[in-house]
Protein backbone atom coordinates (compact mmCIF):
# COMPACT_ATOMS: atom_id res chain seq x y z
CA UNK A 1 0.00 0.00 0.00
CA UNK A 2 1.09 3.47 -0.63
CA UNK A 3 0.75 5.90 2.38
CA UNK A 4 0.08 9.84 2.57
CA UNK A 5 -1.28 10.67 5.90
CA UNK A 6 -4.24 8.54 6.75
CA UNK A 7 -5.00 7.91 3.17
CA UNK A 8 -3.65 4.71 1.28
CA UNK A 9 -3.89 3.66 -2.60
CA UNK A 10 -3.08 0.27 -3.51
CA UNK A 11 0.00 -0.19 -6.22
CA UNK A 12 -1.25 0.23 -9.79
CA UNK A 13 0.69 -0.24 -12.82
CA UNK A 14 1.63 3.36 -14.16
CA UNK A 15 4.98 2.94 -16.15
CA UNK A 16 5.37 6.27 -16.95
CA UNK A 17 7.67 9.46 -15.82
CA UNK A 18 6.03 11.89 -13.75
CA UNK A 19 6.36 15.42 -14.81
CA UNK A 20 5.14 18.52 -13.46
CA UNK A 21 5.60 22.20 -15.07
CA UNK A 22 7.73 24.24 -13.32
CA UNK A 23 4.73 27.12 -13.63
CA UNK A 24 2.63 24.71 -10.45
CA UNK A 25 3.47 27.13 -7.31
CA UNK A 26 2.40 30.23 -9.62
CA UNK A 27 -0.39 28.83 -11.13
CA UNK A 28 -1.66 27.39 -7.56
CA UNK A 29 -1.14 31.02 -6.45
CA UNK A 30 -3.16 32.31 -9.38
CA UNK A 31 -5.94 29.74 -9.17
CA UNK A 32 -6.54 30.89 -5.41
CA UNK A 33 -7.00 34.55 -6.33
CA UNK A 34 -9.09 33.29 -9.48
CA UNK A 35 -11.27 31.12 -7.73
CA UNK A 36 -12.11 33.95 -4.74
CA UNK A 37 -12.18 36.74 -7.30
CA UNK A 38 -15.47 34.46 -8.59
CA UNK A 39 -17.06 34.39 -5.04
CA UNK A 40 -16.51 30.68 -5.40
CA UNK A 41 -14.76 30.02 -1.73
CA UNK A 42 -17.37 31.60 -0.04
CA UNK A 43 -18.26 29.01 2.08
CA UNK A 44 -16.78 28.52 5.68
CA UNK A 45 -13.61 26.51 5.13
CA UNK A 46 -13.61 26.48 1.50
CA UNK A 47 -10.35 28.65 1.22
CA UNK A 48 -8.40 26.33 3.03
CA UNK A 49 -9.91 22.95 1.29
CA UNK A 50 -9.05 24.58 -1.76
CA UNK A 51 -5.56 25.47 -1.50
CA UNK A 52 -4.91 21.45 -0.17
CA UNK A 53 -6.85 19.98 -3.27
CA UNK A 54 -3.72 21.57 -5.30
CA UNK A 55 -6.01 21.47 -8.26
CA UNK A 56 -3.59 23.67 -10.32
CA UNK A 57 -1.00 21.04 -9.98
CA UNK A 58 -3.34 18.30 -11.75
CA UNK A 59 -3.63 20.71 -14.80
CA UNK A 60 0.14 20.97 -14.57
CA UNK A 61 1.31 17.41 -14.27
CA UNK A 62 -1.55 17.06 -17.40
CA UNK A 63 0.25 19.59 -19.71
CA UNK A 64 3.89 20.07 -18.10
CA UNK A 65 4.83 21.88 -21.73
CA UNK A 66 1.68 24.22 -21.83
CA UNK A 67 2.73 27.76 -21.34
CA UNK A 68 1.83 29.83 -18.14
CA UNK A 69 -1.11 31.77 -19.35
CA UNK A 70 -2.69 28.16 -21.18
CA UNK A 71 -2.07 26.35 -17.41
CA UNK A 72 -4.22 29.49 -15.90
CA UNK A 73 -6.68 28.84 -18.24
CA UNK A 74 -7.29 24.63 -18.08
CA UNK A 75 -7.13 25.27 -13.95
CA UNK A 76 -10.05 27.64 -14.24
CA UNK A 77 -11.66 25.01 -16.27
CA UNK A 78 -11.03 22.40 -14.03
CA UNK A 79 -12.02 24.51 -10.88
CA UNK A 80 -15.38 25.22 -12.60
CA UNK A 81 -15.92 21.65 -13.56
CA UNK A 82 -15.28 20.82 -9.76
CA UNK A 83 -17.58 23.48 -8.29
CA UNK A 84 -20.53 22.60 -11.41
CA UNK A 85 -19.81 18.85 -10.19
CA UNK A 86 -20.57 19.48 -6.53
CA UNK A 87 -23.23 21.87 -6.90
CA UNK A 88 -25.57 19.78 -9.42
CA UNK A 89 -24.38 16.74 -7.31
CA UNK A 90 -26.80 18.41 -4.20
CA UNK A 91 -29.24 19.92 -6.31
CA UNK A 92 -30.05 17.25 -8.47
CA UNK A 93 -31.23 15.16 -5.65
CA UNK A 94 -32.59 18.36 -3.86
CA UNK A 95 -34.24 19.89 -6.80
CA UNK A 96 -34.27 18.09 -9.86
CA UNK A 97 -35.83 20.08 -11.68
CA UNK A 98 -33.87 23.28 -11.78
CA UNK A 99 -30.54 21.68 -12.17
CA UNK A 100 -32.08 19.81 -15.27
CA UNK A 101 -31.95 23.36 -16.66
CA UNK A 102 -28.88 24.53 -15.73
CA UNK A 103 -27.48 21.68 -17.08
CA UNK A 104 -28.95 22.15 -20.64
CA UNK A 105 -28.13 26.03 -20.39
CA UNK A 106 -24.33 24.50 -19.62
CA UNK A 107 -24.48 22.60 -22.93
CA UNK A 108 -26.07 25.76 -24.77
CA UNK A 109 -23.01 28.38 -23.44
CA UNK A 110 -20.33 25.98 -25.10
CA UNK A 111 -22.48 25.33 -28.25
CA UNK A 112 -23.83 29.04 -28.42
CA UNK A 113 -21.33 31.16 -27.25
CA UNK A 114 -23.22 33.13 -25.03
CA UNK A 115 -25.08 32.64 -21.59
CA UNK A 116 -28.39 32.99 -21.06
CA UNK A 117 -29.69 34.49 -18.59
CA UNK A 118 -31.29 31.35 -17.23
CA UNK A 119 -27.73 30.18 -16.48
CA UNK A 120 -27.08 32.39 -13.35
CA UNK A 121 -30.70 31.72 -11.95
CA UNK A 122 -29.77 27.87 -12.23
CA UNK A 123 -25.93 27.59 -11.34
CA UNK A 124 -25.54 30.71 -9.03
CA UNK A 125 -24.00 33.85 -10.31
CA UNK A 126 -20.75 32.97 -9.53
CA UNK A 127 -20.36 29.70 -10.98
CA UNK A 128 -22.48 30.96 -14.17
CA UNK A 129 -19.57 33.68 -14.46
CA UNK A 130 -16.92 31.99 -13.88
CA UNK A 131 -17.98 29.35 -16.71
CA UNK A 132 -18.77 32.24 -19.35
CA UNK A 133 -15.10 33.46 -18.66
CA UNK A 134 -13.22 30.21 -19.36
CA UNK A 135 -15.50 29.95 -22.49
CA UNK A 136 -14.48 33.33 -23.69
CA UNK A 137 -10.82 33.01 -23.23
CA UNK A 138 -11.01 29.38 -25.09
CA UNK A 139 -13.23 30.02 -27.75
CA UNK A 140 -10.78 32.53 -29.49
CA UNK A 141 -7.96 29.44 -29.61
CA UNK A 142 -10.05 27.25 -31.53
CA UNK A 143 -11.76 26.03 -34.81
CA UNK A 144 -15.59 25.52 -35.68
CA UNK A 145 -14.84 22.13 -35.93
CA UNK A 146 -12.86 21.35 -32.31
CA UNK A 147 -16.34 23.35 -30.49
CA UNK A 148 -18.67 20.97 -32.11
CA UNK A 149 -16.42 17.97 -30.51
CA UNK A 150 -15.77 20.01 -27.20
CA UNK A 151 -20.19 20.64 -27.18
CA UNK A 152 -20.61 16.90 -27.38
CA UNK A 153 -18.01 15.92 -24.61
CA UNK A 154 -19.65 18.74 -22.55
CA UNK A 155 -22.97 17.12 -23.22
CA UNK A 156 -21.98 13.21 -22.47
CA UNK A 157 -20.07 14.49 -19.27
CA UNK A 158 -23.71 16.28 -18.25
CA UNK A 159 -25.34 13.25 -19.04
CA UNK A 160 -23.77 11.28 -16.89
CA UNK A 161 -23.97 13.33 -14.23
CA UNK A 162 -28.07 13.07 -14.57
CA UNK A 163 -27.35 9.25 -14.45
CA UNK A 164 -25.81 9.34 -11.53
CA UNK A 165 -28.10 11.49 -9.59
CA UNK A 166 -31.48 10.12 -11.06
CA UNK A 167 -29.62 6.62 -9.16
CA UNK A 168 -28.79 9.01 -6.18
CA UNK A 169 -32.23 9.78 -6.07
CA UNK A 170 -33.98 6.06 -6.55
CA UNK A 171 -31.27 4.57 -4.31
CA UNK A 172 -30.24 2.31 -7.38
CA UNK A 173 -26.73 0.99 -7.59
CA UNK A 174 -25.53 0.90 -10.37
CA UNK A 175 -24.36 -2.53 -12.50
CA UNK A 176 -21.10 -3.02 -13.10
CA UNK A 177 -21.09 -3.44 -16.93
CA UNK A 178 -23.60 -0.17 -16.80
CA UNK A 179 -21.15 1.59 -14.23
CA UNK A 180 -18.08 0.83 -16.84
CA UNK A 181 -20.11 2.59 -19.49
CA UNK A 182 -21.66 5.51 -17.82
CA UNK A 183 -18.44 6.84 -15.48
CA UNK A 184 -16.19 7.22 -18.73
CA UNK A 185 -18.96 10.11 -19.49
CA UNK A 186 -19.55 11.11 -15.59
CA UNK A 187 -15.38 11.41 -15.58
CA UNK A 188 -15.74 14.17 -17.77
CA UNK A 189 -12.04 13.11 -19.59
CA UNK A 190 -13.21 13.23 -23.14
CA UNK A 191 -13.82 17.24 -22.44
CA UNK A 192 -10.39 17.64 -20.59
CA UNK A 193 -8.85 15.50 -23.49
CA UNK A 194 -9.92 18.02 -25.96
CA UNK A 195 -8.42 21.19 -23.96
CA UNK A 196 -5.05 19.31 -25.03
CA UNK A 197 -5.08 21.26 -28.53
CA UNK A 198 -5.63 24.65 -26.91
CA UNK A 199 -3.39 24.13 -24.32
CA UNK A 200 -0.43 23.64 -27.23
CA UNK A 201 -2.11 25.85 -29.71
CA UNK A 202 -2.75 23.08 -32.37
CA UNK A 203 -5.40 21.03 -33.55
CA UNK A 204 -4.96 17.41 -33.83
CA UNK A 205 -5.28 16.17 -37.56
CA UNK A 206 -8.06 14.52 -38.74
CA UNK A 207 -6.00 11.39 -40.02
CA UNK A 208 -5.45 10.74 -35.49
CA UNK A 209 -9.10 11.93 -34.89
CA UNK A 210 -10.07 9.21 -37.10
CA UNK A 211 -7.47 6.20 -35.84
CA UNK A 212 -8.94 3.86 -34.01
CA UNK A 213 -6.10 3.40 -32.12
CA UNK A 214 -6.65 7.19 -30.87
CA UNK A 215 -9.94 6.22 -29.94
CA UNK A 216 -8.74 2.91 -28.06
CA UNK A 217 -6.19 5.47 -26.29
CA UNK A 218 -8.29 8.16 -25.19
CA UNK A 219 -10.70 5.60 -24.04
CA UNK A 220 -8.60 3.40 -22.13
CA UNK A 221 -6.87 6.73 -20.34
CA UNK A 222 -10.06 8.06 -19.51
CA UNK A 223 -11.17 4.49 -17.83
CA UNK A 224 -7.84 4.15 -16.04
CA UNK A 225 -8.08 8.13 -14.65
CA UNK A 226 -11.95 7.10 -13.50
CA UNK A 227 -10.34 3.71 -11.64
CA UNK A 228 -7.67 4.98 -10.15
CA UNK A 229 -10.10 7.91 -8.87
CA UNK A 230 -12.29 5.04 -7.53
CA UNK A 231 -9.47 3.35 -5.44
CA UNK A 232 -8.52 6.39 -4.33
CA UNK A 233 -12.23 7.86 -3.40
CA UNK A 234 -13.75 4.77 -2.32
CA UNK A 235 -13.49 5.00 1.61
CA UNK A 236 -15.22 8.58 0.87
CA UNK A 237 -18.10 7.55 -0.86
CA UNK A 238 -18.48 4.63 1.45
CA UNK A 239 -18.87 7.45 4.22
CA UNK A 240 -21.49 8.85 2.45
CA UNK A 241 -23.55 6.12 1.11
CA UNK A 242 -22.56 6.85 -2.68
CA UNK A 243 -22.67 3.63 -4.96
CA UNK A 244 -20.75 4.91 -7.74
CA UNK A 245 -17.22 3.54 -7.32
CA UNK A 246 -16.15 0.59 -9.37
CA UNK A 247 -15.17 -1.23 -6.29
CA UNK A 248 -18.41 -1.53 -4.84
CA UNK A 249 -19.75 -2.61 -8.50
CA UNK A 250 -17.55 -5.59 -8.26
CA UNK A 251 -18.29 -6.12 -4.73
CA UNK A 252 -22.07 -6.34 -5.32
CA UNK A 253 -22.30 -8.06 -8.76
CA UNK A 254 -19.37 -11.01 -7.57
CA UNK A 255 -19.88 -10.98 -3.98
CA UNK A 256 -16.57 -10.19 -2.94
CA UNK A 257 -15.03 -9.03 -0.14
CA UNK A 258 -13.88 -5.32 0.04
CA UNK A 259 -10.56 -6.57 -0.24
CA UNK A 260 -10.62 -8.55 -3.19
CA UNK A 261 -12.93 -6.03 -4.46
CA UNK A 262 -10.60 -3.45 -4.77
CA UNK A 263 -7.71 -5.84 -5.99
CA UNK A 264 -10.45 -6.76 -8.84
CA UNK A 265 -10.73 -3.13 -9.66
CA UNK A 266 -6.63 -2.81 -9.69
CA UNK A 267 -6.61 -5.66 -12.22
CA UNK A 268 -9.13 -3.87 -14.42
CA UNK A 269 -6.91 -0.71 -14.00
CA UNK A 270 -4.25 -2.08 -15.04
CA UNK A 271 -5.46 -4.24 -17.93
CA UNK A 272 -6.65 -0.93 -19.47
CA UNK A 273 -2.86 0.87 -18.96
CA UNK A 274 -1.49 -2.38 -21.17
CA UNK A 275 -3.91 -1.75 -23.64
CA UNK A 276 -3.54 1.94 -23.61
CA UNK A 277 0.30 0.89 -24.31
CA UNK A 278 -0.41 -1.11 -27.26
CA UNK A 279 -2.41 1.69 -29.21
CA UNK A 280 0.06 3.98 -28.18
CA UNK A 281 2.93 2.33 -29.66
CA UNK A 282 0.85 1.69 -33.02
CA UNK A 283 -0.07 5.44 -33.08
CA UNK A 284 3.91 6.94 -32.27
CA UNK A 285 5.26 4.57 -34.98
CA UNK A 286 2.29 6.06 -38.02
CA UNK A 287 2.36 9.74 -36.36
CA UNK A 288 6.05 10.43 -35.19
CA UNK A 289 6.77 12.66 -37.91
CA UNK A 290 3.33 14.91 -36.98
CA UNK A 291 4.18 17.00 -34.43
CA UNK A 292 0.68 18.18 -33.21
CA UNK A 293 -0.33 14.32 -33.56
CA UNK A 294 2.76 13.50 -31.05
CA UNK A 295 1.29 16.67 -28.53
CA UNK A 296 -2.05 14.58 -28.25
CA UNK A 297 -0.82 11.43 -27.73
CA UNK A 298 2.00 12.73 -25.31
CA UNK A 299 -0.58 14.53 -23.00
CA UNK A 300 -2.51 11.27 -22.74
CA UNK A 301 0.02 9.83 -20.95
CA UNK A 302 0.99 12.94 -18.94
CA UNK A 303 -3.11 12.93 -17.68
CA UNK A 304 -2.98 8.81 -16.80
CA UNK A 305 0.73 9.33 -14.41
CA UNK A 306 -0.42 12.93 -13.53
CA UNK A 307 -3.84 11.99 -12.16
CA UNK A 308 -2.11 9.04 -10.22
CA UNK A 309 0.27 11.83 -8.98
CA UNK A 310 -2.00 14.36 -8.06
CA UNK A 311 -4.71 12.33 -6.53
CA UNK A 312 -1.63 10.84 -3.73
CA UNK A 313 -0.75 14.63 -3.29
CA UNK A 314 -4.14 16.43 -2.99
CA UNK A 315 -5.65 16.68 -0.10
CA UNK A 316 -9.65 15.95 -1.90
CA UNK A 317 -9.42 12.38 -0.67
CA UNK A 318 -8.07 12.58 2.42
CA UNK A 319 -10.28 11.83 5.67
CA UNK A 320 -10.36 15.32 6.62
CA UNK A 321 -12.26 16.23 3.67
CA UNK A 322 -15.18 13.42 4.64
CA UNK A 323 -18.84 15.15 4.55
CA UNK A 324 -21.23 13.92 6.89
CA UNK A 325 -23.41 10.97 5.82
CA UNK A 326 -26.06 11.93 3.34
CA UNK A 327 -29.91 11.34 4.44
CA UNK A 328 -31.81 9.22 2.88
CA UNK A 329 -34.18 10.90 -0.06
CA UNK A 330 -37.55 10.99 0.91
Amino acid sequence: MTHRGQMSAPVVLCPFTPRISPHADGVQRWSLHWATRHGLLDRPGARATFARAKFANLMCRAHPDAGESELRLATAWLISIFVLDDLLERALVRDPEPARAAVAEVVRLVRDQQPAPILGTALGRPLAAALGEVWRRTEPRVSPAWRERFVGHVADYLAGTLWEAGNRTSDSPPLLEEYRRMRHLSAATDMFFDLIEPMHGVELPQALLDDPDFAIARRTAGTVIGIFNDLISWPKEAAIGDHHNIVFSFQREQRLPLAEAVTAAVAEHDARVIEFQVARARLEARFFDDPPAMVGIADLVHWIRGNLDWSMESGRYTPADLPPPRRPVD
